[in-house]
């Protein structure tokens, strides 16, 4: 038995040790990216964050401003799916690649979002202190929240199957959406937390939140995505 040189042995543990420091520093550095092609995507958006006071109290502007968020968020699962899948991305041209292939899908995902978001807010401040607040007020929160998990889902799938049709995708959003509600779960509070500390600190908030959260995001979605299709194959 041919024994290893103690010089071989530490040559490949330091080899070893740069390999990963280098897949560490490659995650973060992509992830640093996400955010920053996520604010200049949504200049518009993020600007008027940074300047308006109240940004709740004219939510009819944001959402409109929020239309681009859609389109960007597929180039940002594009990076996290060649992140998964290749291991060392290049997120400038995983990003472009996502936004260039499903940009007009998630744009139509992100109207339709919405479209049933304003519907729950502005049906919601006009019922408010009314009889009919206690009654219609959760069903108009279910409407606006689970609207936003279906397009999270929507949006992953648009990245996961790049063939798939849109209004395929849809129908298995929400699927999954009710029968993986832990999962909506998760990604609902991922956003929730990116929204807040956006509100609260934008600079700050835009440039380190949002990559890493997503990205979790992503993940649980398209995880749910394989196991409904081994599921269905099974």
């Amino acid at each position: 038995m041919t024994a290893t040189a103690p010089g071989t042995r530490r040559r490949g543990f330091f080899q070893f040790r740069q390999e990963t420091m280098e897949t560490i520093f490659g995650y973060a550095y992509a992830l640093l990216m996400v955010d920053v092609l996520l604010v200049v995507f949504n200049l518009p958006l993020a600007f008027m964050l940074f300047v308006t006071v109240d940004s709740l109290q004219s939510w009819p502007f944001f959402l409109l401003l929020s239309l681009t968020l859609a389109p960007s968020l597929v180039g940002a699962f594009e990076v996290f799916r060649a992140m998964r899948e290749d291991g060392r991305p290049r997120p400038f041209a995983a990003f472009l690649r996502g936004y260039r292939r499903r940009g007009w899908a998630a744009f139509f995902v992100g109207l339709g979002t919405a479209f049933m978001v304003a519907i729950a807010l502005f049906d919601g401040t006009a019922l408010a202190g009314t009889v009919w607040a206690p009654l219609l007020g959760p069903l108009l929160a279910v409407l606006g929240i689970g609207s936003v998990a279906v397009a999270l889902f929507t949006l992953s799938g648009l990245v996961v199957f790049e063939s798939a049709s849109l209004r395929a995708l849809a129908k298995a959003a929400l699927y999954l959406t009710v029968r993986r509600w832990y999962f909506s779960v998760v990604a609902l509070v991922m956003v929730a937390l990116i929204g807040a500390a956006v509100l609260l600190q934008p600079v700050l908030g835009a440039a380190l939140v949002p990559g890493i959260l997503l990205y979790a995001v992503f993940a649980n979605a398209q995880y749910s995505f394989h196991r409904a299709v081994e599921a269905e194959r099974g």
